[in-house]
């Protein structure tokens, strides 16, 4: 693993969004969880941005969504 620096996180939000949900331990998660955990990386989105983006990993089939959170899709 290596560690990336990026200078303007809001540029690169889907890129941060997918790395960082395939590098938890846990795969399931909610906005909320993911909205506190994306703080890490200077990435404050808004609830909307949030969603619209995890909209684009669900129709992209690297997510799925459940009964009040969502989960990450194993890669093979």
């Amino acid at each position: 693993m290596c560690k990336v620096i990026i200078k303007s996180p809001e540029k690169k939000a889907g890129f941060i969004i997918f790395n960082h949900l395939y590098a938890r331990a846990s795969e399931s998660f909610t906005l909320q969880d993911l909205l506190q955990e994306l703080v890490k990386y200077g990435l404050k989105m808004s609830d909307q941005d949030l969603q619209k983006e995890i909209d684009l990993l669900v129709e992209d089939g690297a997510v799925s969504q459940r009964v009040g959170h969502y989960k990450r899709i194993a890669m093979l």
